[in-house]
């Protein structure tokens, strides 16, 4: 059944957008709900003038979205049950990081803007990606932590953002090397030389 959108469905279609939708979905939801209109010439013709309110609001939307990208620059800290070795009890899953999410962008955020593959089970740093607007999409630091780690949860945070402590390894100069291995070779043949009145001198004289 063809219908015109006259608002926005998320994962369904934008306001002014004229799509092809099954007769049961739009019986029994989009026309109850007026989100959406049979395809007649009338809404037809009022089809273009939707589409231009709905990209002015768009434009608004992603303005907003590209204001609030800094805010999630700082990491988005879950804290959760663990068990032995890491595991949680539960799990962490989108509406966990939208609910802290929405806590530093000041708004709540719908748990579907939340690009989470699968639900978090360890205790870790994730990069998750969040959509703030159907064009503006972000990257966050997720930090899943232990809500009764015995150093606290500030400290527990921090440890595991901590770039991990890398051996250094002293090369030995070149130059160093190479006098090694001459004295060696020196010792070598000092090792081998014969002494004065040695056995050799002796039979040399015989």
């Amino acid at each position: 059944m063809k219908v015109v959108f006259l608002e926005t469905v998320e994962g369904s279609g934008t306001m002014g957008e004229v799509k092809d939708v099954t007769r049961g979905y739009a019986r029994n939801y989009l026309l109850p709900r007026g989100f959406a209109a049979p395809a007649t010439p009338l809404v037809l013709a009022r089809a273009e003038r939707l589409r231009e309110i709905e990209n002015e609001r768009q434009r608004v939307e992603d303005e907003k979205a590209r204001g609030l990208v800094g805010k999630l620059e700082r990491p988005i800290v879950v804290t959760a049950r663990v068990g032995e070795q890491g595991r949680l009890y539960g799990s962490v899953t989108n509406v966990d990081i939208a609910e802290k999410a929405g806590e530093i962008l000041g708004e709540d955020l719908d748990r579907r803007r939340v690009l989470l593959p699968e639900a978090i089970r360890r205790v870790g740093v994730y990069t998750i990606g969040i959509r703030l607007s159907r064009n503006v999409t972000t990257e966050a630091q997720v930090v899943v932590v232990d809500a009764d780690a015995p150093e606290g949860v500030d400290a527990a945070v921090e440890a595991l953002l901590a770039p991990p402590v890398e051996e250094e390894v002293v090369e030995t100069p070149r130059a160093e090397v190479a006098d090694s291995s001459e004295s060696a070779a020196e010792v070598d043949d000092a090792d081998g030389a014969s002494e004065p009145g040695s056995q050799d001198d002796e039979e040399e004289r015989a």
